[in-house]
């Protein structure tokens, strides 16, 4: 028989209406049948991974380039804290998320969890893991302080796996003969690998072979093809590009050295030395009080160039002796005299504004850094 349920009201029960029903019965069965199932709940972890990856970038054990604001970073840390803190939970999440972890509970102070985290990224096969943890044990905040054979080889499984903070870390070491043997080759080889992935640091390292010899004994190796004033070049030029602002500064003091060779260019020394003067880097602040004094590439102001002499001694940061490097010996009067203007007015010079930079001038100017 068919249910009552199923006959409308008013039909023949013995009539086509039952024909309809079936059908209906049948259609609404293909239907279930069909139908989408739900949507699982998202995975709150997986979702907390995504986040913290979003906002703390891909994982980089590298040096800053010195361009980067300290502070953006710090605040950018911040805001991925909570995400990659509660993601690092999960049993099996992204390696570069324990790495972000790692750097949270680095910057809370708990060497510990650092530690435990870094271990499970590298165990993940996370280069920039092996050099964190290659970093703790040569500087001495792993378990059991420094261990210099426990970093060197944490730094060549970050070589291994391409890390380029690691290959420079390690080429350094090469360089000094700390943990490893002293190798100029080897220096040049990971230096080289690790400025053709784009490091500025390790681009400016290298500049640094090429350009002194630094690490290479007697400072030349032919077959290592050093010095090369080219290819020094080329480096520090790419190390600025990518904003080392060290590789700025000896670019910038390159242009006025006749011994380098390249043509005398006041205005390319000026620009490069002003992008790091901006950042607030004391050397190059002075060395911008020097062009001031002396009109290179600039137009003669002194008391541009005694503003500047003293916001770079303010930083505290550089030593009276080193402020005016690559000045002539003798200061410029007139700027020696707004020098000493300023002073008077901070109420650090005492002395009778004569324009003689003596004991005294020097000694109210070290008084501006706390010295």
């Amino acid at each position: 028989g068919v249910a009552a349920g199923r006959i409308r009201p008013g039909a023949d029960a013995s009539g086509g209406d039952t024909e309809v029903a079936a059908m209906e019965d049948a259609e609404a069965e293909t239907a279930a049948e069909t139908a989408p199932e739900a949507a699982p709940e998202p995975d709150p972890l997986a979702g907390a991974a995504a986040q913290c990856l979003a906002i703390a970038g891909p994982a980089d054990a590298g040096v800053p380039a010195a361009a980067v604001d300290a502070a953006s970073q710090k605040e950018t840390l911040a805001r991925a804290a909570p995400f990659c803190s509660k993601a690092a939970t999960a049993e099996n999440t992204d390696p570069e998320v324990l790495f972000h972890a790692a750097s949270v509970a680095r910057a809370s102070g708990d060497a510990e969890a650092m530690f435990e985290l870094l271990t499970r990224a590298a165990g993940a096969g996370l280069g920039a893991a092996e050099t964190r943890l290659g970093d703790a044990f040569l500087f001495g905040v792993a378990p059991g302080g420094q261990d210099i054979k426990a970093a060197v080889a944490h730094y060549q499984a970050a070589a291994e796996l391409g890390d380029a903070a690691g290959m420079t870390t390690l080429a350094l070491l090469h360089q000094v003969g700390q943990g490893v043997p002293q190798d100029a080759g080897r220096m040049v080889a990971l230096l080289t690998r690790a400025a053709e992935q784009g490091y500025h640091f390790a681009q400016f390292r290298l500049a640094q072979v090429y350009h002194r010899g630094d690490g290479v004994p007697g400072r030349a190796d032919a077959g290592l093809g050093i010095p090369d004033k080219a290819r020094a070049l080329a480096l520090y030029a790419k190390a600025t590009e990518a904003g080392n602002l060290d590789a700025a500064l000896a670019l910038s003091a390159l242009y006025s050295d006749p011994g380098f060779g390249l043509s005398d260019d006041p205005g390319e020394q000026v620009r490069l030395t002003r992008i790091v003067s901006r950042t607030g880097f004391a050397p190059a602040i002075a060395r911008m009080g020097v062009f001031y004094e002396t009109g290179r590439g600039v137009d003669y102001s002194p008391e541009i160039a005694a503003g500047l002499y003293v916001k770079a001694m303010e930083s505290g940061e550089i030593a009276f002796e080193e402020m005016r490097a690559g000045a002539p010996f003798a200061w410029d009067k007139a700027t020696a005299l707004e020098f000493q203007k300023i002073l008077a007015a901070r109420g650090l010079y005492k002395g009778a504004l004569d324009a003689i930079v003596g004991p005294g001038t020097a000694g109210a100017a070290r008084a501006l850094a706390g010295g």
